[in-house]
């Protein structure tokens, strides 16, 4: 690290707590990032006291809503390494919240096709996985979709489930960083065949989710990753200000497409906000780690989605032949055992075929 990059850091990091202490918690983060991106000596830890308390200063005087941002703000500086009492002073603002996010009525809406918990039951029966992996358990309505095992991960240690789960599903109070850090290699075994990425709708959180889970799914397994399409602009800022919320999780679709080309992805018109079918998967393949921090640094200043994006240019219907073809094709692998490339190689076909398909969708 130079003296210009160090020179830079500190003078973003002083920026980022005068903000901080006025009151101006966005332009904050926008230098804190900053910071940390050009080299911060001795990292962010210096700074967390100031974080929390300003965090704390917001539960305090009752603004839950203004302190599920401050804490959420925390865990994105930390990143992998945010402790799990930052999420669960997160959970508790969120419990405590109930004012809503706000947003008006254009900024909240929803639309898509067919439900996302009806595809997702559809998608169990179709491939009956012998073990499925859920990140971001919420309510518990997805998890409840699950018939055979199923593990789902939550930060929050208590959890307001509106449905009774079945008795073959666990949920493990941890965040994904956590989980998979010290207790993924063995819970997860057998090899997951299905994956449901809803986690922290950040996509750097989203991201490293995904390399993750890869490193233990079946070569015929399928991930599916929720809120890549955001309904209005609103809905996809990264600090929360709509009740309806993508985050920024849509970025993940042009940095697999960039990173990832030997990936078969699948947009579907999903009802709320889309979702991502990602096969063809690869547990020794490494591609995504390197190019991490770079993909991160590039996408987070970028405020708004794309109008391709918000207009959903290239979503298939949840219904399209091509989703079943995808889900054949991968029973087969699954009932003939085939390694990640040989799976690769015959989903090549179906990858000009959803190319094909995507392309007319967009005109």
């Amino acid at each position: 690290m130079n003296a210009a990059h160090t020179a830079y850091a500190t003078a973003a990091t002083h920026l980022g707590r005068a903000f901080l202490l006025v009151g101006q918690p966005d332009p904050a983060m926008e230098h804190l990032h900053a910071a940390l991106d050009h080299g911060l000596p001795g990292g962010i830890e210096p700074h967390l006291p100031l974080l929390i308390a300003e965090a704390e200063r917001c539960v305090t005087r009752g603004d839950h809503r203004e302190a599920i941002q401050r804490w959420q703000d925390i865990a994105a500086l930390q990143a992998d390494a945010t402790p799990e009492v930052i999420y669960h002073r997160l959970s508790a603002a969120y419990a405590a919240n109930r004012a809503g996010f706000g947003g008006n009525q254009t900024e909240n809406a929803l639309w898509g096709d067919v439900s996302k918990h009806t595809l997702l039951a559809w998608l169990h029966r179709w491939l009956q996985p012998v073990l499925y992996l859920e990140i971001g358990v919420d309510e518990g309505v997805s998890l409840a979709c699950a018939s055979g095992a199923a593990i789902g991960i939550d930060p929050r240690p208590e959890l307001r489930l509106s449905v009774e789960l079945p008795p073959t599903a666990r949920i493990v109070a941890s965040s994904s960083d956590a989980f998979f850090a010290s207790q993924a290699h063995t819970l997860l075994q057998p090899a997951p065949e299905l994956a449901f990425i809803d986690g922290m709708h950040l996509f750097e959180f989203a991201l490293r989710d995904l390399i993750h889970t890869e490193q233990h799914m079946a070569p015929w397994g399928l991930v599916v990753l929720d809120d890549i399409y955001p309904c209005h602009p609103a809905q996809a800022c990264r600090r929360r200000r709509t009740g309806s919320w993508t985050g920024d999780v849509w970025k993940l679709l042009p940095i697999l497409r960039q990173h990832r080309p030997d990936l078969t992805l699948l947009c579907l018109n999903a009802h709320t906000t889309g979702l991502l079918l990602i096969a063809g998967l690869d547990a020794s393949n490494t591609a995504l780690a390197p190019v991490y921090l770079e993909a991160v640094r590039r996408y987070r200043p970028i405020a708004e989605p794309p109008d391709a994006v918000l207009e959903r240019h290239g979503a298939i219907p949840s219904d399209h032949p091509l989703v079943v073809e995808l889900l054949q094709l991968l029973r087969q692998a699954r009932q003939r055992q085939w390694p990640a490339q040989q799976v690769q190689a015959a989903l090549a076909p179906v990858r000009e075929r959803i190319a094909a398909a995507e392309q007319a969708r967009a005109h």
